[in-house]
């Protein structure tokens, strides 16, 4: 309810920021003989402005990891729940803002076309100084195409819709690196944005004392009889086009966005983040295995949960990806370990370059291995599964590779004795079952480690393999691992099965889940979990996506 409480408000505000520009338009008196060209044109078009302007104030905001790690430090001493909202929310937030801006956008365009139409069919020569058109048969095309105004506008319109476009699920997952590239346009648009209103389109009246509004409708030969009309409408109406003073707000934005990437830029490409390959190899299930080593002596606080945005020069100079560390720096070592899915074009290319290094080094040897790939590593930052370990009862939903910040929160267990949570469940769930040899030892030990603290309930697991099952193949690769083999069950979870157990193991207590997966999982334990609230046990929903 919360969420809809937030778009609501943000809906209303925008509203009311459009409504306030429309009625300013509508009725003041300096606006007086442009309204009577343009009609509603004017005030649509001049309403959604700073609607725009507003939403590209703050579009970028969640986007400058900086401060959200600045949040989270804030946030963190005073709510927990309020941070892992906030960075459960932040790609909605951006989404949203998005969505909004491409609406607007539209809008905006619109009442443009036809301020176009109403320019030149409205054309009057009494006041060709207000007119944007220079007479009835001006080109519709020329004032579209070949003014500051209307060629910013078509770029900025096929900007928006190209990042829309590219920003699809499909053409995220299948294309990233178009999807990031179309995403970079946004530097266009803001450049376009500040090239807009030079044309001055938007003049007002500034003789009003000397020219009332109705001087225009005046009879000549009635004015020329009438000294008190005379002294009224002594001059002919003048017009200017005044300070513009909106492009601030989106320059705020910016300007912070801009802030942030360069502190991150110099940051990256210190010797405190600087990183060297130490293992690199496929995983089963086309995956791929990083171990990556800080190369400063002083050890780099990386905590369960986080990720890290990774660059590989040898792909692409630009592109950052987000994975999650599923091991972290300590005492003895200062490294991170990653695990990587192969979902896309440059997850695709990076496991190519890593097996043709493994194929070069099985064929030639260590000694003369020359093929190492390169790194730069951006981060750590916080996210939703950071808070993991402050709940006392945790149920954890992984889809595949969504399985990694759950790994991260192991290896913690592992490594630190931590009393909380009290009881945790994964339901791991995958298409191919080589995924579950990924952290089958992590797991093995994990249980192991708890059966001899004489607390075997503290951590139970179910595996799922939902495509092309096959018992023979467990027996294969999970004969070392008897305790998982006995937990790998065919097809998908019934959920309605689990949530009753859950309900019946903790009647009015508190169980906090967390998934990351597709989005159709998600919004089925988020359904499941407003359901089964009823049953008696209060279920919290959270869950982390990169995609």
């Amino acid at each position: 309810m919360f969420k809809y409480f937030l778009a609501f408000v943000w809906i209303g505000f925008n509203f009311v920021v459009f409504c306030k520009a429309f009625s300013n338009y509508h009725h003041e008196p300096e606006y007086y003989y442009l309204s009577k060209i343009l009609g509603n044109g004017l005030c649509v078009s001049r309403g959604t402005a700073p609607v725009l302007n507003l939403t590209m104030a703050l579009i970028t905001l969640p986007m400058c990891r900086s401060l959200n790690v600045a949040l989270n430090g804030a946030f963190g001493r005073w709510s927990v729940r309020v941070l892992v909202f906030y960075l459960e929310k932040i790609k909605v937030l951006h989404l949203a803002l998005g969505a909004g801006l491409i609406i607007v956008g539209v809008i905006h365009s619109i009442a443009h076309f036809v301020n176009i139409h109403n320019f030149i069919e409205n054309y009057d020569e009494k006041y060709d100084s207000i007119n944007w058109a220079s007479g009835q048969d001006d080109s519709r095309l020329r004032l579209l195409l070949a003014t500051p105004t209307g060629f910013s506008g078509c770029v900025m319109l096929t900007t928006l819709l190209a990042i829309a476009y590219f920003s699809s699920r499909q053409m995220r997952d299948r294309f990233y690196n178009s999807f990031f590239a179309a995403h970079h346009l946004f530097l266009l648009f803001y450049g376009m944005m500040f090239y807009h209103p030079l044309s001055n389109i938007i003049k007002y009246q500034t003789n009003l004392k000397t020219h009332p509004n109705g001087c225009d409708m005046v009879d000549e030969a009635v004015l020329r009889n009438d000294t008190v009309l005379q002294a009224i409408c002594s001059e002919e109406p003048a017009f200017g086009s005044g300070e513009k003073m909106a492009w601030i707000w989106p320059l705020i934005g910016l300007s912070v966005y801009l802030l942030d990437v360069t502190c991150r830029y110099l940051t990256t490409h210190s010797s405190s983040r600087k990183v060297a390959t130490l293992q690199s190899h496929v995983l089963p299930g086309k995956g791929i295995y990083l171990r990556l080593r800080f190369t400063r002596t002083k050890r780099v606080p990386v905590s369960a949960g986080q990720y890290v945005l990774l660059q590989c020069p040898a792909i692409s100079t630009l592109e950052w990806h987000p994975f999650t560390v599923i091991d972290f720096p300590t005492t003895i070592h200062n490294t991170v370990s990653l695990a990587i899915s192969v979902r896309g074009d440059w997850t695709q290319r990076l496991y190519e370059l890593v097996s043709e290094r493994e194929r070069y080094k099985h064929d030639y040897g260590v000694e003369i291995c020359r093929r190492r790939i390169d790194f730069l590593l951006d981060g750590p930052y916080p996210s939703a599964m950071t808070s993991m370990l402050k709940y006392k009862r945790i149920v954890y939903v992984g889809a595949g590779v969504g399985i990694t910040p759950f790994a991260g929160f192991v290896r913690h267990m592992l490594n630190f004795d931590a009393k909380w949570p009290t009881r945790i469940h994964l339901i791991w769930i995958v298409k191919n079952a080589e995924m579950f040899t990924w952290f089958a030892d992590e797991l093995t030990k994990l249980q192991e480690r708890f059966w001899k603290q004489n607390k075997p309930d503290r951590f139970t697991l179910k595996l799922f393999w939902t495509q092309n099952f096959n018992q023979n193949l467990v027996e294969e690769y999970f004969s070392d691992y008897p305790t998982l083999k006995a937990r790998i069950f065919p097809g998908r979870p019934k959920w309605d099965d689990i949530f009753l157990d859950f309900v019946t193991l903790y009647p009015r207590k508190a169980v906090t889940l967390f998934s990351c997966g597709p989005k159709g999982l998600t919004k089925e334990l988020k359904s499941l979990c407003r359901r089964y609230r009823k049953h008696g046990c209060n279920f919290s929903y959270f869950h982390e996506g990169f995609g």
